[in-house]
């Protein structure tokens, strides 16, 4: 091995070179600048305590939140309820008014019914009748004026007068129903149209009693 190898350099201590030495990069040392670094906002610190506060917060203004909509929700379909069935009671409750009123009138109704039937079977008898004592009292004035008994059976003279009310009525004119005006309504309602048939006409005469009936004619 040649003595150059062998050369061993000799110590020297390290020691840092000065700042100016040193090449200032931007890429390594930031720029330098007179303006002041702005301050980073401050992130507040919470107790573990505080944050379960919070936490409780939330959740009952949740709550709260959900229990005034349900209360709210709740009053508002329950005056939609009662609107719609006090509607319906209101209903219910005139239709029975109307049942029970159409029910309490019915037994008068048929009374007035059966009168009248009643009343034009009287009359109808009543034409027969007349017709009779009509016959009667020609026979009696004949035999008045001839001084001597009617020979005759009357046969033809009891179909002339016959003939004769047919084509006049036995009452002359429109007759006239009167009864007391707190009936008309209901009579109208129920046998109008059979009075109308009939050619009479229904008026109310308030000095009747309730119930009472009184018939006029023309002829009286």
């Amino acid at each position: 091995m040649s003595d150059k190898e062998n050369t061993t350099l000799p110590w020297k201590r390290w020691q840092p070179r000065e700042l100016n030495q040193w090449d200032l990069n931007s890429s390594v040392l930031p720029a330098l600048s007179d303006e002041p670094e702005p301050e980073k906002p401050k992130v507040p610190c919470l107790e573990p305590k505080e944050v379960l506060e919070q936490i409780n917060l939330l959740d009952n203004l949740k709550e709260e939140a959900q229990r005034s909509g349900f209360q709210s929700g709740h009053e508002q379909g329950q005056k939609a309820g009662y609107d719609a069935g006090f509607a319906q009671g209101l209903q219910e409750g005139a239709e029975q008014g109307r049942q029970q009123v159409l029910a309490e009138q019915q037994p008068l109704t048929e009374a007035w019914q059966k009168l009248l039937s009643e009343f034009s079977y009287s009359l109808d008898s009543f034409d027969s009748v007349v017709t009779t004592k009509l016959l009667q009292i020609a026979l009696t004035a004949a035999r008045q004026v001839l001084g001597q008994p009617a020979v005759c059976d009357g046969t033809a003279l009891l179909e002339e007068i016959s003939r004769l009310l047919q084509q006049k009525p036995l009452f002359a004119g429109q007759p006239e129903l009167r009864v007391n005006p707190v009936h008309i309504e209901m009579l109208e309602q129920h046998i109008g149209t059979q009075l109308s048939l009939n050619g009479w006409q229904l008026v109310p005469d308030p000095q009747l009693h309730a119930g009472g009936c009184r018939v006029v004619a023309d002829d009286g």
